[in-house]
């Protein structure tokens, strides 16, 4: 039986050939992250240039996508990319996912490179190209207006802004949200530059009328996952109400707030930037909170921001972007924040990345500390336009770092750490240290409460022990999320792995244990870690800058302190 296909898309001969994804198919089981990586593993040279013709762009869904599983209409864009020069995903919300699962699509694998600017257009009919001169150098806000008018309201959009046409090595693949928004953002990696080598400006995605997705026990799957959509709704209430920039005022509180380009841990001005803040001033100004990200979501952790007259400014102003934007760069002020985000929504500039480069241009003078005009200038000037000054804030802050020869550097594999001190919260820092995807803390977020499975403690979150087991455990666990397709919110745990076990197997008529669900996420990882030792990447490049384990940070005083041989040896139990 037919359950889903590639589609294989060449971008310069426009030539599509689909491979079917049958249950005896290497693909059967393999969703989002764990497609795009094994596609990048099978089909992409180690060595090759990352915005070269042999890299692949992989847009994939994920095995439960299109079904009413909670949270599970996630995008994985992955590739070799350009600032880790290794194996690289990146997972996204927004409307695309769903819609592409719809059209029985399980993911798009652009190929070779073209030398015209082009669109692919997905409908009924198939795949096609049209020309797209008509939006070279456009933002992303104004593309996606363009691509509306013409294709309809309801369709979903991939796409890149002028900073991936510039193949910036800090460029995002954005997705349009639900209210049709260009907010979500595959950030981390440079992927928007790969999709830019490409010379793809957009994927649009035309509605279905029938929905291609197929579920083999439809009652067994909701019995399932029902009463698990409606815990999660229920215990998740404060998340959904104030989303995670919550966390901004409890991780200084914690001392682990990026503050000052990781200067310090703590951030005096944070109530100005606290999630708190932010909840106060979008309801006084009528904006949205519990706002979901995706079709399934249940959580709705998102928000939408408007100015004093009502007027759109960004969605989905998240905790990362405060923190590395904010705290990191002396930044005090909510209304800057959100324009800055609009911003790097509109160039398709990774937030994470563009606040950890920023933060070591003003820790070396380059900017003042707490300029949120030039800033901002910086993205609407220099970036859009492609100047040399944009070139040196957009292609991430290692390149920063060696235009300007500063050594103080906040980045593991080529990518900025994102905003959690390293020094402080210890599982992280194995998670930023150990994941073949660079410093992403997605890969394994092991922030102040969270545990892994029910019946173990792992004791304080600033205590080193036992948080080599935490890391690991919670990295395998989340990769078997973003293989379904699901945001990680709704728990990395040993017990989620069961559950999984049993949606799987209503959908898709298997009989897998939690065990082998567990040993799926292994095998990616396994495999991701392939690739990047092929790259040049190997255990011995586990670590964090050196400045983390000689500086403390106030107000903790705490330093990075694992060994190199934990480090070194950190996967060694996947062998076993």
């Amino acid at each position: 039986m037919l359950l889903m296909k590639i589609a294989r898309i060449n971008v310069n001969t426009e030539s599509i050939r689909y491979e079917e994804i049958t249950r005896n198919s290497k693909f059967f089981l393999l969703g989002a992250r764990g497609l795009t990586s094994q596609i990048v593993y099978d089909e992409v040279p180690p060595m090759c240039d990352p915005l070269g013709k042999y890299n692949k762009l992989i847009v994939a869904n994920g095995i439960l996508t299109g079904s009413p599983f909670p949270n599970s209409a996630r995008t994985s864009v992955g590739a070799k990319s350009p600032l880790t020069k290794g194996i690289k995903e990146s997972n996204i919300g927004g409307r695309p996912s769903m819609m592409l699962a719809s059209h029985g699509i399980r993911a798009l694998v652009l190929e070779d490179i073209s030398s015209d600017l082009k669109i692919i257009v997905i409908d009924e009919n198939g795949i096609k190209f049209e020309a797209a001169e008509g939006y070279k150098g456009l933002g992303n806000y104004e593309l996606h207006s363009k691509l509306t008018q013409k294709y309809g309201e309801r369709i979903g959009i991939y796409s890149i802004g002028s900073a991936g046409e510039y193949m910036m090595k800090a460029a995002t693949v954005a997705a349009n949200d639900l209210q049709g928004y260009p907010s979500r953002h595959a950030g981390r990696g440079g992927l928007g530059a790969v999709m830019g080598s490409k010379k793809i400006k957009a994927i649009v995605i035309i509605p279905t009328k029938r929905s291609k997705v197929k579920i083999h026990d439809i009652k067994k799957f909701r019995e399932i996952s029902k009463p698990f959509a409606k815990n999660l709704a229920r215990s998740r209430e404060t998340f959904s109400i104030y989303g995670t920039s919550l966390a901004t005022k409890a991780m200084s509180q914690y001392g682990g707030l990026p503050t000052k380009s990781f200067r310090m841990g703590s951030y005096e001005d944070v109530e100005d930037i606290s999630g708190e803040r932010l909840h106060e001033q979008v309801i006084a100004q009528k904006g949205k909170k519990r706002v979901a990200c995706s079709p399934t979501c249940v959580i709705r952790c998102s928000n939408i921001i408007v100015d004093e007259n009502g007027n759109h400014v960004t969605s989905s102003l998240e905790y990362e972007t405060i923190a590395l934007n904010g705290s990191n760069c002396m930044i005090n002020d909510l209304d800057s924040l959100a324009k800055l985000d609009h911003l790097c929504d509109d160039n398709g500039i990774d937030t994470i990345e563009f606040g950890v480069t920023i933060g070591v241009a003003m820790d070396a003078g380059k900017i003042e500390w707490g300029d949120a005009d030039k800033v901002l200038e910086i993205l609407d000037k220099e970036i859009r336009n492609n100047t040399k000054t944009g070139q040196l804030y957009g292609n991430g802050v290692c390149h920063l770092g060696a235009e300007i020869n500063y050594e103080r550097i906040p980045q593991v594999k080529g990518q900025g750490i994102s905003a959690y001190d390293p020094r402080v919260f210890k599982a992280m820092s194995l998670t930023f240290a150990t994941s073949p995807m660079g410093a992403d803390h997605t890969a394994g977020a092991a922030i102040a409460g969270r545990s892994a499975r029910s019946d173990r403690d792992y004791g304080e979150f600033s205590d080193p022990e036992n948080k080599a087991d935490l890391s690991y455990e919670l990295q395998i666990y989340t990769v078997v999320l973003d293989s379904m397709g699901c945001c990680y919110f709704i728990g990395p745990s040993y017990e989620t792995m069961e559950l999984i076990a049993g949606v799987i197997n209503a959908m898709h008529d298997t009989n897998l244990t939690r065990e082998d669900v567990i040993n799926l996420g292994k095998k990616i990882i396994r495999t991701e870690l392939d690739f990047n030792k092929k790259a040049g990447i190997t255990q011995d490049m586990n670590d964090v800058p050196e400045f983390f384990k000689i500086e403390p940070s106030p107000p903790t005083n705490l330093k990075f302190e694992f060994s190199k041989d934990v480090l070194k040896n950190f996967w060694s139990k996947l062998e076993d």
